[in-house]
């Protein structure tokens, strides 16, 4: 059985990942992560919802960019749903993240 592809979708303030977030997708992740955020400059919404891994040099990426943000006057806000791996992950690293609803995922956006 193969992993979930790595999967992002984004939009201006909004970024969406799907699947398997690896190492090897670190820079891809970057560049949709400066992008739809201006370089941060702009609030952003990473949803992560439908990520299956969640790697620490991704964590280290997502942390960079929150940071980024906040020197920027801006935010990173990471949106998971419960009982899911970057739930965990993100608790355990003590990363603040929101919690999602349907009315907050990809799915239950109108």
């Amino acid at each position: 059985m193969s992993a979930p592809t790595f999967v992002a979708s984004a939009e201006p303030g909004r970024v969406v990942l799907h699947g398997d977030v690896d190492a090897f997708d670190i820079d891809d992740l970057l560049v949709v992560l400066a992008g739809a955020s201006d370089d941060h400059r702009r609030d952003l919404l990473l949803d992560l919802s439908e990520v299956t891994f969640l790697p620490s040099l991704v964590i280290g990426a997502l942390a960079r960019a929150r940071a980024d943000a906040t020197r920027n006057g801006t935010a990173v806000t990471l949106l998971v749903r419960e009982r899911t791996v970057p739930h965990r992950v993100l608790h355990v690293c003590g990363i603040p993240f929101e919690t999602a609803t349907a009315a907050t995922t990809v799915e239950g956006a109108s």
